[in-house]
């Protein structure tokens, strides 16, 4: 199978497929990779697989995210610093390359390094040596390189940002993760197999998801991809009621999209701030027969409590709003809502 529940690319949309298809190209050799793609696509699982696919299997993988470790920092936690070398240097400190020799060294976020740290990655990835921060001696190490980023570096180059020889010497070969929202397909495959993983965690047990909800789920448009989506399904089985996911559980972001994508009356109700949602849980025939009269009796009181509301307590507006006649039958009284 082909996104990225647990350690696994999960998809089978032609985008996953295709990707999958050059990461078994790749993966034997030791070639630098760069990944490129949209925040919460996948690109340190991707960097895994490839790792993990070739002759560098069982090796140390070490990741290392360049835009979260302060700017005076990162020099030595790159290659390490040797004691007495600044301020709370008590001892000789080996850095991320020395703990990757022999495996990977991933560089998520690559974008974000400045440009002086440039100059010296730009050596130790070319020649494979480098300096501890205050030391004399050539360390060489044998290490793989992969980098990965959300940014686009061609443009950073232009702008002087990043190196162009440093991006030539990390792009040698190319990996784009595809965002969610071109892997068609693929939600309802992710939806379900985060479903089960975090009903497996939780005492819930939901069953799936209502025919609304899933509706919605495909066809929001995913800015924050993967990531985004294993969010929303954690939190509607924290909030879920309910043996399925219902469209009520969704976030409003979701509902509001898909009102706009559908105009069905669920959905036109999540447009208008403040409407309020009528829900119907899916059936649930493992107990036994359904009281279907009860069950559309409630539906059809909560219908009429909505129009009432609406109509300012008016029942013949109310009736109008739902369809029915306001017209007295004969030998009969007129129906009016409860």
């Amino acid at each position: 199978m082909a996104s990225t529940v647990g350690r696994e690319i999960i998809g089978q949309s032609k985008p996953v497929h295709d990707m999958l298809k050059l990461i078994a190209r790749i993966a034997s050799s030791k070639t630098n990779v760069l990944i490129v793609g949209e925040s919460g696509t996948g690109k340190e699982l991707v960097a895994r697989l490839i790792h993990d696919s070739g002759p560098l299997k069982g090796k140390a993988f070490v990741p290392v995210n360049c835009g979260a470790i302060p700017e005076n920092l990162i020099e030595s936690e790159m290659f390490g610093h040797k004691r007495g070398s600044f301020t709370g240097a008590v001892a000789d400190k080996p850095g991320l390359f020395e703990a990757a020799n022999g495996g990977t060294l991933f560089l998520d976020e690559v974008g974000e390094l400045p440009l002086a740290l440039q100059v010296k990655l730009l050596r130790a990835i070319q020649e494979r040596i480098f300096r501890r921060v205050g030391g004399t001696e050539d360390i060489r190490v044998d290490v793989r390189i992969i980098a990965a980023t959300n940014r686009d570096l061609e443009a950073a180059v232009a702008k002087g940002t990043f190196r162009e020889d440093l991006y030539y010497r990390l792009n040698v070969l190319l990996v784009r993760t595809p965002p969610l929202r071109e892997r068609k397909g693929d939600v309802h495959i992710l939806a379900e197999s985060f479903l089960k993983r975090f009903s497996d965690r939780s005492a819930k047990k939901l069953a799936g998801f209502e025919p609304a909800a899933m509706a919605a789920l495909e066809s929001y448009s995913w800015p924050g991809n993967v990531r985004e989506l294993e969010n929303v399904i954690e939190r509607a089985i924290t909030l879920e009621n309910h043996d399925v996911v219902t469209f009520d559980a969704l976030p409003s972001g979701i509902r509001k999209a898909h009102a706009a994508a559908s105009g069905t009356p669920k959905a036109d109700a999540a447009a208008s701030p403040g409407a309020p949602f009528i829900s119907i849980a899916h059936p649930d025939f493992t107990q036994g027969p359904i009281d279907l009269p009860t069950i559309l009796r409630d539906v059809e009181k909560k219908f009429m409590d909505a129009a009432l509301t609406a109509s300012g307590g008016d029942s013949s507006k109310a009736m109008t709003l739902l369809g029915m006649s306001t017209e007295t039958p004969k030998g009969g009284r007129e129906r009016k809502p409860k």
